[in-house]
């Protein structure tokens, strides 16, 4: 039973590390986003998941792509 236990906690622990990985992946892509499509850098989390600061991101893509999507 010992064994089942340790392959759980593997299993958590790869789980763990493929979600800190992921996160900070995308993390440095919107980080890229923001300050390739706004010209600034976000300072905080909560600049990084702020609405209004993608609300101002699609705009600007918005108006760099010459008009809306839809």
């Amino acid at each position: 039973m010992e064994a089942i236990g340790s392959i759980k906690a593997l299993v958590a622990l790869v789980v763990i590390a493929v979600t800190a990985i992921t996160s900070w992946i995308l993390g440095m892509r919107m980080r890229r986003r923001i300050k390739r499509t706004l010209g600034i850098t976000p300072t905080n989390e909560m600049e990084l998941t702020s609405l209004k600061t993608w609300m101002n991101v699609e705009d600007a893509e918005e108006k760099n792509r010459g008009g809306k999507l839809h």
